[in-house]
């Protein structure tokens, strides 16, 4: 049986932290047809996958962190990229 180190990270309390940032600020989920929950749980669970697999591969967590503020900065320029086209799409709309 896996101890907690090799574990890696519990996919239902990173989902849980993830709402908690989100409950300060808010995604417009729209008229998404989409579960909230099982949203969070699917990303949070892919994310601690890719990251246990960095774990069993050797990838010191200083390297870990570093991969994780880079694909941090990426989404948040993607989601900086497409908050802007809709505002653009909004903005024609008129």
């Amino acid at each position: 049986m896996a101890d907690s180190k090799t574990r890696g990270l519990d996919h239902h309390t990173l989902a849980a932290l993830a709402r908690e940032v989100e409950d300060a600020d808010p995604i417009d989920w729209g008229e998404l047809s989409l579960d909230r929950e099982t949203v969070y749980d699917l990303i949070a669970s892919q994310v601690a996958e890719l990251f246990q697999g960095y774990e069993q591969g050797g990838v010191p967590r200083d390297r870990q962190m570093l991969i994780a503020l880079a694909a941090m900065v990426k989404l948040t320029v993607e989601n900086f990229v497409l908050h802007q086209r809709l505002m653009r799409a909004r903005r024609d709309d008129r």
